[in-house]
């Protein structure tokens, strides 16, 4: 009886819904796993359906997030150099906006053309966001809150001829976190560590699963953990479950390296590293990483990523995305793959005993 009276609710509710008609959705054209593949061309933004381009006001910024994952305020973001580009229908077509034809009169106000002042840095994450406000052409339907349409660029190590200095050590650690979007969400913590020929770019990396650290003592801090649990010393001491994310990179002192099947695994991987401005950009050869517990397996994974060195602390940070060609959740095919990555340099005096070496160097 309670499964009808349920069914029949839903019904209702499904009937009730079919005059709706939901605000404008947007879209960058030309998107794959979260890349765009030219970061020399104009972003072509286009919505489902026709709006009102001067109720249309967007940014272009790096994703940078609070520890519970809301984007900075645009005062932050530019605190940080991370608003890169604004524009506002008022002054829509004077800043690098225009409506981009089609050749289809029922699909105007539909495809915008953004064709920015500056070229887009390529590596980190960044994103397109839409403020609240925009309607369709009639006025009715407004989006209340903004849509943020993330991205980043594919960057690519190029032949021989490409190679070039780089100022990057010869050998570096990082601690590194995958926020893994699809097609699960969940978030990996890695250490990387990174062999270098600052003459060439060339690197050869090995990247090893952290686990959250057991022999932490929670008692200096007036705390008794269960057996269940661990230390967590940063942001701040708390018993917390072995699985428990990480909120920032910061954190890395409660992690070591657990390269031990079934629950630890390493990998190797080998790539470029090239001048971008003040900063270097990293990208790597594709490669495969094989979990046995839970059993995971990422074809084709690769990073693409920035980092810069800080003003305070002169280690190098930073981030980007990543990408996997195929995920095997099991046996079973689930799809691509896709996330974003934080990384920072630890302190040669800071890191723990049995990070693996990648086996050989760079060519």
């Amino acid at each position: 009886m309670r499964l009808t009276i349920l069914f029949t609710l839903l019904l209702g509710l499904l009937t009730g819904c079919t005059d709706f008609d939901a605000p404008p959705k947007a879209s960058l054209v030309g998107i794959e796993d979260g890349l765009l593949p030219d970061p020399l061309t104009p972003l072509l933004l286009t919505f489902d359906e026709p709006v009102d381009f001067k109720t249309l006001e967007i940014k272009v910024v790096r994703f940078i997030t609070d520890p519970e994952g809301n984007l900075l305020s645009d005062q932050e973001l530019l605190e940080r150099d991370a608003l890169l580009y604004r524009l506002d229908g008022a002054t829509f077509e004077e800043n690098g906006g225009s409506i981009t034809d089609i050749g289809d009169a029922d699909n105007q106000n539909q495809f915008f053309s953004i064709l920015l002042q500056s070229t887009l840095p390529v590596g980190p994450q960044l994103a397109l966001v839409i403020e609240p406000g925009l309607t369709d052409v009639d006025g009715e339907q407004i989006w209340e809150v903004p849509q943020v349409l993330k991205f980043g660029f594919e960057f690519s190590c190029g032949d021989e001829s490409e190679a070039q200095e780089v100022d990057f050590p010869e050998q570096i650690v990082f601690f590194l976190l995958a926020d893994v979007e699809l097609p699960i969400q969940t978030q990996l913590q890695l250490l990387v560590d990174i062999r270098t020929d600052p003459t060439t770019g060339d690197w050869a990396g090995q990247f090893t699963n952290a686990d959250r650290e057991p022999d932490i003592d929670c008692s200096q801090f007036g705390l008794t953990c269960s057996a269940e649990e661990v230390c967590r010393t940063l942001p701040s001491p708390a018993c917390v479950a072995p699985s428990e994310r990480a909120a920032t990179v910061s954190e890395y002192p409660d992690f070591f390296p657990n390269e031990v099947p079934p629950i630890g695994y390493s990998f190797g991987g080998v790539g470029c590293a090239r001048p971008s401005g003040e900063a270097v950009a990293i990208a790597n050869a594709p490669t495969d990483v094989e979990v046995q517990s839970p059993q995971i397996t990422v074809k084709g994974i690769a990073f693409n990523l920035e980092v810069v060195r800080d003003a305070d602390t002169g280690r190098f940070v930073g981030g980007g995305t990543f990408t996997g060609q195929e995920v095997f959740l099991g046996a079973i095919l689930s799809g691509a793959g896709s996330g974003t990555a934080t990384m920072i340099e630890i302190p040669p005096d800071e890191l723990k005993p049995g990070i693996p070496p990648p086996p050989v160097g760079p060519n």
